[in-house]
């Protein structure tokens, strides 16, 4: 359905409750006059007054009540959802954080200036565990059981949550890596230089698939049930099947590199440099279907519920959009 022209405005006069009805179902507010009602569509995708200060932030994660932030300040901070009220903070890492993965417990924090993983307790944000050092950490993912991490080496290794001891290393990628993700069977990996998207089987990080070349580095990448999200440096998202890394749509251009990628059952969240909005995309063909103002400065990271999009960057504070 979309809502009348403004030439079907005459033509349905004398049906006023049809009018106020077809405007109610699309969430605007109403008014009226002579008694013909008129239609103000409200802001369907907006920056919320919520924002809590951080500085750069690079990496973000949510669970049901909390958002946990890393940055440049080399502190990881949980958030209340509901205020974004301080409600632990980590100790200094001593470098910038570049990846941020949760589970139920447990919050997996990817560090570049001492290149190693850590495990903090949810709760209170202490450290449980700590990886060897794996050069430059840029890209997390995590399953029940197991953590995956890449970076500036050039790998994904594959760590045991229990105590991040590695069982697995793929083969190299070619250049750093910037993003990981993961489903029940297969980790997706992109990044510089090769720039390709490629499906790697947990079991043992062999190859199975690669895409064609992005046209870019790849910065950030997202899954669902059958689709692969990606984007860069080329500035469009494009959508790959999950089954051979095929293209099967892509976005009209950003207007700027893409650094951040978050999805939910319909729409696809997009955020970079020079834009700096957030633009939610239909995943069917990668349409714009809504547009945020400016988050006032360049987005590295976009995360998602069901009712809100946490949304992080160099403005130094984390912003919530209302979807």
């Amino acid at each position: 359905q979309t809502v009348p022209a403004a030439t079907d405005f005459n033509r349905i006069e004398g049906n006023t409750q049809y009018l106020k009805d077809e405007i109610d179902s699309h969430c605007v507010t109403m008014g009226s006059e002579n008694d013909i009602y008129v239609a103000k569509i409200g802001s369907l995708f907006e920056f919320t007054p919520l924002e809590a200060n951080y500085g750069y932030i690079y990496a973000m994660a949510t669970d049901d009540e909390f958002v946990y932030v890393g940055g440049l300040s080399q502190t990881v901070k949980k958030l209340n959802k509901s205020d974004l009220s301080q409600v632990a903070e980590s100790v200094n890492y001593g470098g910038a954080i570049e990846a941020i993965a949760t589970d139920d417990e447990f919050v997996y924090v990817g560090v570049w200036g001492i290149q190693t993983v850590r495990i903090l307790r949810k709760s209170d944000l202490s450290q449980v565990a700590e990886s060897a050092n794996y050069s430059g950490i840029y890209a997390i993912a995590v399953d029940d059981n197991y953590v995956y991490v890449g970076g500036s080496d050039r790998t994904v290794r594959k760590l045991r949550k229990s105590d991040l001891s590695q069982v697995a290393e793929s083969t190299n990628y070619g250049g750093t890596i910037e993003a990981i993700a993961t489903d029940d069977e297969f980790v997706y990996v992109g990044g510089q230089t090769t720039r390709t998207v490629r499906k790697l089987r947990k079991s043992d990080l062999s190859q199975v698939a690669e895409s064609t070349n992005y046209g870019g580095n790849i910065y950030t990448i997202a899954t669902d049930d059958e689709f692969v999200y990606v984007g860069g440096l080329s500035q469009t998202v494009k959508k790959l099947n999950k089954s051979d890394l095929s293209q099967v749509a892509e976005s009209a251009d950003y207007g700027g590199v893409i650094r951040a990628i978050a999805t939910d059952d319909e729409f696809v969240y997009v955020g970079g440099l020079t834009t700096r909005t957030v633009k939610k995309l239909r995943k069917i063909d990668l349409s714009r279907a809504a547009e945020s103002s400016s988050y006032g400065g360049a987005i590295y990271a976009i995360a998602t519920d069901d009712e809100f999009v946490y949304v992080g960057g160099i403005t130094q504070t984390v912003r919530v959009i209302e979807n």
